[in-house]
């Protein structure tokens, strides 16, 4: 800032002696010079170098939280929701050219982290094209093989943003974008037909015991009446029913009232021996008897329900008895 100063004095010398070097210049205007800048000004810091890059630059812009829901049987993980994922590429000014970009694993970005490297085995990476006048792309990572991501705690997967072709005049932005990619999955296990045929075996509930969080008229889910008064659960009741030792059961049997508060729907959860493992939602619109027969009959210690409503999506439904088959 100091060489701004001395240039502006100079050129006020500078003037002062061209006014006086020549009587036929003509007249002399006086001028007062001692205008002075602001005191505070020079101490301004002016930085050697601006940091601003003015050139071209591509950048990643995007989600940093990306959630998928994925089904677990004790045996495979199936991704169930969420198996595909965007990243929008961004330039500051287009171009007259389309431009390939890639997302490409760098390991040497793994250095902070301790998790387990992501296998490659478990997604795919698709490049992005920015066309000519345009200033975004988008590259999608696919998660193909999610048998591969049962590791805890986690896993990191190290990428660089990378031009497929070499494109002048374009920088790459060297920020990092550190992306969370939550894998929650859920024990279920679809093991439940869809059809409400009658189950062949023999029918039994005199030696389960039953508890709910609704123990009004409880005990009219294993009387032996099959038509005489109800049980009927609220929205957030739920229902468990243990064996006296683990027994192969073929399916359950419920019964059912044919009005308006007749069950249409509820979850169930099966103990298979290592705590209760979702077997998903089941739904019928059957009037009388509902027949839930599974698909592969396994020994099983307890059952449980819960979401309980009626056809019509309401609560309190109307249940007479339940009965199990083995």
């Amino acid at each position: 800032m100091k060489k701004i100063i001395q240039l502006l004095y100079i050129l006020f010398v500078v003037a002062a002696f061209s006014s006086c070097s020549d009587d036929n210049q003509g007249e002399v205007v006086s001028q007062d010079l001692a205008y002075q800048l602001d005191a505070n000004y020079v101490f301004v810091d002016i930085p050697e170098e601006f940091p601003f890059d003015p050139s071209n630059i591509l950048y990643l812009d995007g989600k940093t939280v990306l959630k998928l829901n994925a089904r677990n049987d004790g045996k495979q993980t199936t991704i169930t929701e969420g198996t595909e994922f965007t990243f929008n590429v961004k330039m500051k000014k287009t171009l007259d050219q389309d431009v390939k970009v890639c997302l490409k694993k760098d390991l040497d970005l793994l250095e902070e982290y301790t998790l387990t490297e992501f296998p490659d085995e478990a997604y795919e990476l698709n490049d992005a094209i920015i066309t000519a006048g345009s200033r975004e792309g988008t590259i999608t990572l696919d998660i193909t093989n999610p048998d591969l991501l049962n590791k805890l705690p986690g896993y990191v997967l190290p990428l660089c943003l990378e031009f497929v072709d070499v494109v002048s005049g374009v920088r790459i932005s060297g920020q990092y974008y550190n992306v969370l990619i939550e894998l929650s999955i859920k024990l279920e296990k679809d093991n439940i037909d869809s059809s409400n045929d009658v189950i062949e075996g023999e029918y039994f509930n005199d030696n389960v015991v039953f508890e709910s969080s609704k123990t009004s008229r409880l005990e009219c889910l294993y009387d032996g009446d099959r038509s005489g008064n109800t049980w009927y659960p609220g929205r957030n009741d739920y229902l468990t029913m243990t064996f006296p030792e683990p027994i192969k059961i073929l399916g359950v049997r419920l019964d059912v009232v044919t009005n308006s508060y007749k069950l249409g729907g509820l979850n169930v959860y099966v103990d298979e021996g290592n705590g209760f493992i979702s077997y998903g939602r089941f739904v019928r619109d059957n009037n009388g008897v509902i027949y839930m027969k599974f698909k592969n009959p396994v020994n099983i210690r307890a059952i449980k329900f819960d979401g309980m409503l009626t056809t019509s999506g309401g609560t309190g439904p109307d249940i007479y008895e339940i009965t199990f088959i083995k």
